[in-house]
């Protein structure tokens, strides 16, 4: 506040921009306005069924879990913002308004702290900025540098609030770097490549009009909205799928990732020879899609991967496997509510196919279950 120029303070969008009561009307045009505002719907979260009447680790906060089971929740209210000459800044794009000298609050969250803990927010000096022209939009968010789920869920889904202007920008803001696996799905919904800004730490933007979104969809809470926008933006439309189709088992391989995949993968598919192994990394969107719409059963390991059941008909059977000791997360169950597939979880043994109790022999009696 003292000792340089840069916003010290955080406050809501509409305290920044909050008119004086009884202004003129006799004054300089602004494009720092909220342009759209829907509600957010509830959502129904149901229990998932777990396996073997085993028991699920869950993080506590204080005395408290950090997840429910289940319960009726609220979806964000949906927020449009528009602002002039705002600026950008790092990979979560955190936006503040250099003359007021505040950060919008809407703007980003951190993952375990306070946004008045964030580097930005206390950095003496800043990384120098570049001036951007026109109108840029900013897709985004925490976690979607490197996160697939993020990307999607949270960063994709941007496509639904901007959908009407999205041809009229000059410059598009995503979380670097540019990978294949982000491209496919950018391509698959038609965002013009080039004019893609792709954002790290220090990258910091001064536009002459900046025009962003509120969180769309609340931690693991998914919602029926952002699991529409994702079908309308990509062309998909799950319910021409036919129910009766023949029988089609998929197991997303994780053995690129380090700590989720299943050591005795091979030992697995050996022993069930009709499940196919892919990896949704190494193919393109299309297939991705195919494959999905194809299955009746998906069985993965939690992580990236089972994003993708939101491509799957209705009453595809869904079984996500957790390593031994792991919190319970809900984001894929809740995905599996939204999308009325049946969803089970188990805890495994990822390392020791010999645990009696989590190895492969019971994982066997399990997966014959499930399959039947």
């Amino acid at each position: 506040m003292f000792f340089t120029n840069n916003p010290y303070r955080i406050k809501r969008f509409e305290d920044v921009y909050n008119d004086p009561v009884g202004e003129s009307i006799d004054k300089p045009e602004t494009l720092s306005v909220t342009l759209k505002c829907e509600q957010g719907e509830t959502i129904n979260y149901a229990p998932p069924l777990i396996s073997n009447q085993q028991e699920t680790s869950h993080r506590l906060i204080g005395k408290k879990s950090r997840f429910r089971y289940g319960g009726i929740f609220k979806s964000p209210d949906r927020y449009l913002y528009s602002v002039s000459n705002a600026c950008i800044i790092g990979q979560s794009g955190l936006i503040y308004d250099p003359e007021k000298r505040s950060f919008i609050d809407e703007s980003t969250k951190e993952w375990v702290i306070n946004l008045k803990q964030s580097p930005y927010v206390n950095a003496l000096n800043l990384p120098p900025k570049t001036y951007l022209k026109g109108t840029t939009l900013s897709f985004l968010t925490i976690g979607a540098d490197g996160g697939f789920y993020h990307f999607l869920f949270e960063s994709i889904t941007k496509t639904g609030m901007y959908r009407s202007i999205l041809n009229q920008a000059d410059h598009i803001l995503f979380n670097g770097p540019s990978t294949n696996w982000k491209l496919k799905w950018i391509d698959r919904a038609n965002i013009d490549r080039s004019k893609i800004i792709w954002m790290d730490s220090m990258a910091h933007y001064d536009c002459e009009q900046l025009i962003f979104t509120n969180r769309l969809v609340g931690d693991q809470q998914l919602n029926n909205w952002a699991v529409n926008t994702l079908k309308e933006t990509f062309g998909i439309d799950t319910a021409k799928v036919k129910q009766t189709r023949p029988q089609k088992l998929i197991w997303i391989s994780r053995k690129k990732v380090y700590a989720r995949e299943v050591d005795w993968e091979n030992e697995i598919l050996a022993l069930f020879p009709d499940i196919e192994s892919v990896e949704l990394s190494d193919i393109d969107a299309d297939d991705t899609i195919v494959k999905l719409q194809a299955a009746t059963h998906v069985i993965a390991p939690h992580g990236a991967g089972l994003s993708n059941i939101y491509l799957c008909a209705p009453g595809t059977k869904i079984l996500e496997l957790f390593p031994n000791g792991a919190f319970f997360q809900p984001c894929y169950s809740r995905l599996s509510n939204i999308c009325n597939l049946e969803h089970q979880v188990m805890y495994l043994d990822f390392k020791d196919k010999e645990n009696a109790e989590t190895g492969l022999k019971v994982f066997s009696d399990v997966l014959t279950k499930f399959i039947c």
